[in-house]
């Protein structure tokens, strides 16, 4: 058994977990000790959470983690993205939504910054990724191509990122910059995309060597969809 599991906390948390006791598992954590609250802390994050209804770990989300975003927020997203990719969550409920425009007030957020890096990456769908950026960044084009560009590699966001590019076509010198930085991440998927959207746009100011020949015909395909976006993205030569 992991030498950071406890069974007399795991106990306590699972019983105010089996009866959604939130208030009551919120002060049990605020009275802990800082080496038994970091023991707790992995406790809810691989044992407790996990197995909860949706709908009550959105509950114990509000409660408990939006109490202390410092001490909680890293605790629930861990357990947050074991739910999704066991496809037994989603970032659609009402109480993820309130956080999310919560930090959408504020131009500097860390618990903003800290949830759209662990989520972006893993989420499956272009729809899921703009819903995501949409909640926490609002109508702003810019601050959601600063998220994504620094996301690591996932097909769906650089689909949304292209979708952001289109609304920005009137703005050359954002398009360059943004492109700019995906390139440095130096992968063969960095150097398709940044390929793909020099040509589509005519950038000329990216200079580099790119290993992807592209027929206009193949330009223009990317404007219909996700999946033609997918098969144009893939081909190397």
């Amino acid at each position: 058994m992991d030498k950071r599991y406890d069974a007399v906390i795991y106990c306590k948390l699972q019983a105010f977990a089996r009866v959604a006791d939130w208030q009551g598992m919120l002060a049990y954590l605020q009275g802990l000790s800082n080496s038994a609250f970091r023991t707790a802390s992995y406790v809810l994050a691989e044992h407790v959470l996990p197995p909860l209804e949706a709908e009550n770990f959105w509950k114990c989300f509000h409660t408990v983690a939006l109490t202390n975003t410092k001490a909680f927020l890293m605790t629930f997203l861990k357990a947050a993205l074991q739910k999704y990719h066991a496809q037994t969550l989603d970032f659609q409920n009402s109480h993820f939504v309130d956080f999310a425009r919560a930090t959408m007030e504020e131009s500097v957020s860390l618990d903003r910054q800290k949830t759209l890096k662990a989520i972006l990456p893993v989420l499956r769908t272009p729809i899921e990724v703009q819903s995501v950026l949409d909640a926490f960044c609002g109508t702003g084009h810019e601050r959601k191509l600063n998220y994504l560009v620094f996301a690591d590699e996932s097909l769906a966001c650089y689909y949304v990122t292209f979708c952001l590019l289109r609304q920005i076509d009137h703005t050359p010198d954002l398009q360059v910059k943004m492109l700019r930085q995906i390139i440095r991440r130096s992968t063969p998927l960095a150097y398709n995309f940044v390929s793909i959207m020099r040509a589509y746009f005519g950038l000329e100011q990216i200079r580099g060597n790119y290993s992807l020949s592209l027929q206009p015909y193949e330009l223009s395909r990317i404007e219909n969809g996700y999946d033609a976006f997918l098969q144009v993205m893939n081909k190397i030569k």
